[in-house]
């Protein structure tokens, strides 16, 4: 349910009314290890532009970004006392998947029949560019691979012997649907977040398989000369151009991609000196106003990657929202609980979008509920 500018009006409903969730008794604690880092995220953004650059304050962008972090702390009181196991959990993502992807085939063959599109997208006269329930094909890509990458390793960690044909077997309509919607929208993400959800099937025994199986593809991807598929090629060229770390080539590869990894570049760049401004921050949206334009904005905003809320906001800022990361998503000797805290890192770049968030949500239910890591939600250090 898309607003202006494509906010989510049901989110931001959610977030004004999170604040009611504390009427529930058992919600009514403190949680240090979430309340203290977002509560300085708080501070730090509502004061700080104040205090350093009063010029640059926009109460709208400030206040959107404490709702977040409100309806967040709210989310893990909700969390704690909710009981919810793991066969309901896993059984929401299978019903948010299938709600994905028939609404995505309802507007694909709306599209064909040339009738009105439900939910469009900005490009919806094409039947492979068509967004489902989000504002664009990629941040469905993302919503999806991460939603099944948190199935497979509940399915794994119920049952440490469950292969991936196991998985298939039991509800085949799941993948055909997580497929469908991935590889029929049309965007090189699908490629590079698609594969998340095999992660948790890597073991010791399989991974020296694995790797031989990846230098394989990619020997074979590079040097044969076969004509690939575009966003195969996009992905590929995108890959060689960020070893060189160059703007334009980066760029020149794929201008939909550098627009996620570009703006960190620059971002890190803008913050290599020792200005005090490192500590202070610039104000609201100055990486916006002071940076080179990111790729593919129409509006030629600059942006300053996962840097943004630094830049923006200072280093205590910066510091302290991925210190809330980190609580919700690392979990020791867990290899694949740091992927997901570098996946989330870089989403949570918009910090005021709510890709980021959504991926700390399920981590938190993940690590609390399912893998049963719950003193990061107690009461007390």
């Amino acid at each position: 349910m898309q607003g202006h500018d494509n906010m989510n009006i049901l989110l931001n409903v959610g977030m004004c009314l999170s604040p009611f969730g504390l009427l529930i008794k058992d919600a009514r604690t403190f949680i240090p290890r979430i309340d203290l880092p977002l509560c300085t995220v708080i501070i730090t953004v509502l004061f700080a532009p104040f205090f350093f650059h009063p010029d640059t304050v926009r109460l709208s962008t400030m206040l959107f970004t404490c709702a977040y972090c409100v309806y967040f702390m709210m989310l893990a009181r909700l969390v704690k006392i909710s009981g919810l196991g793991s066969g309901l959990f896993l059984k929401l993502i299978r019903v948010i998947i299938y709600t994905f992807a028939v609404v995505l085939v309802i507007q694909q063959l709306c599209v064909l029949m040339n009738l009105p599109v439900p939910l469009k997208a900005i490009n919806y006269h094409n039947p492979w560019k068509l967004n489902s329930l989000t504002a664009e094909p990629s941040h469905t890509t993302v919503i999806l691979s991460t939603l099944l990458f948190f199935y497979t390793r509940t399915l794994r960690h119920r049952n440490p012997a469950a292969t991936l044909l196991t998985s298939i077997r039991l509800h085949p309509w799941l993948w055909i649907s997580y497929l469908w919607t991935l590889f029929t929208t049309d965007n090189a993400s699908a490629y590079i977040m698609g594969p998340l959800c095999l992660l948790p099937y890597i073991t010791r025994k399989n991974i020296p398989y694995i790797l031989i199986l990846v230098v394989a593809l990619l020997i074979t991807a590079f040097l044969v000369p076969l004509k690939r598929p575009t966003n195969v090629e996009r992905v590929l060229n995108t890959i060689t151009a960020v070893t060189s770390l160059n703007d334009q080539e980066i760029i020149k590869a794929d201008t939909s991609a550098s627009a996620r990894l570009v703006p960190t570049l620059r971002g890190a760049r803008a913050l290599a000196g020792s200005d005090m401004q490192i500590i202070t921050g610039h104000g609201v949206d100055a990486d916006q106003r002071d940076l080179e334009a990111r790729p593919c904005d129409v509006n030629e905003r600059g942006f300053a990657g996962i840097f943004s809320i630094w830049y923006n906001y200072g280093i205590i800022c910066s510091l302290a929202f991925w210190i809330a990361i980190g609580f919700v998503t690392i979990i020791k000797r867990d290899w694949m609980s740091y992927v997901t805290f570098a996946m989330t890192v870089q989403l949570s770049a918009d910090y005021n979008m709510q890709l980021g968030w959504m991926i700390m949500a399920f981590a938190m239910v993940f690590k609390y509920s399912i893998y049963g890591k719950r003193n990061f939600l107690s009461s007390s250090f």
